[in-house]
């Protein structure tokens, strides 16, 4: 793989990263959650230039389920990218203050879901990567082939980050926030931090799981079509 190829996936990382961070806004305060925000838009920028050739097949090869499945899941995440940037400018206190925009009690709910809407539609974007992902980390690491057993191995701990990633939706109460309820728990980042961190990187893992293999469930799909003809 090419050196521009490992730049590029690095910054889609740290792109993630910088979106898991965000999350936590009481442990880091508002002037930083905003400087957060504002780099991690910075990267999903350039990730745009550098797959700009992406939206000139955008109109090609949807009859097949993989490539809709793929595409569906990428344009959703673009749309809810829009959504958040715009809440984000509107709600600012501190990059685009001088803007002077109006806010609202309602506004910073609708950025509070798209947020974790985002969270969501980004862990299945990950997931449509993680075949690519653990190529680069093959070669990076010098592990040509996997055996049977570390890949029954590797399967098995997905299945327990999954599940940790379902419990974690519900510590999180990820269901008041979707449905923009009002609550009084805040989480404890004094007590807790590091499980706040590793529960949402649960949730990450929990829909890139569910991207992953339904990709492999639609292109098992495709090929029994394609033989059937």
């Amino acid at each position: 793989m090419s050196r521009v190829f490992i730049l590029r996936l690095a910054l889609d990382l740290l792109a993630v990263s910088l979106l898991l961070t965000a999350f936590a806004y009481d442990l880091f305060g508002n002037a930083a959650h905003e400087i957060i925000g504002t780099c991690m838009f910075a990267l999903l920028i350039s990730h745009n230039v550098f797959n700009r050739r992406w939206y000139g097949v955008l109109t090609r090869g949807w009859r097949e389920p993989r490539i809709m499945f793929s595409r569906t899941i990428t344009l959703c995440l673009l749309l809810t990218m829009v959504g958040l940037l715009v809440t984000s400018i509107v709600i600012s206190q501190t990059v685009f203050d001088f803007l002077h925009v109006r806010s609202s009690f309602t506004v910073r709910q609708l950025h509070a879901l798209a947020a974790y809407v985002v969270l969501f539609v980004a862990a299945l974007h990950v997931g449509l990567q993680w075949s690519t992902i653990m190529r680069a980390v093959r070669q990076a690491s010098g592990v040509k082939t996997s055996t049977k057993l570390q890949a029954l191995v590797l399967r098995g701990l997905a299945l327990v980050i999954a599940g940790y990633g379902v419990h974690s939706l519900f510590v999180i109460d990820i269901r008041s926030k979707l449905l923009m309820q009002t609550t009084f728990s805040f989480w404890d980042f004094e007590a807790a931090a590091v499980e706040f961190i590793m529960r949402h990187l649960a949730i990450v893992a929990l829909g890139a799981t569910v991207a992953h293999y339904s990709l492999k469930l639609l292109a098992s799909f495709g090929n029994m079509r394609r033989i059937s003809r």
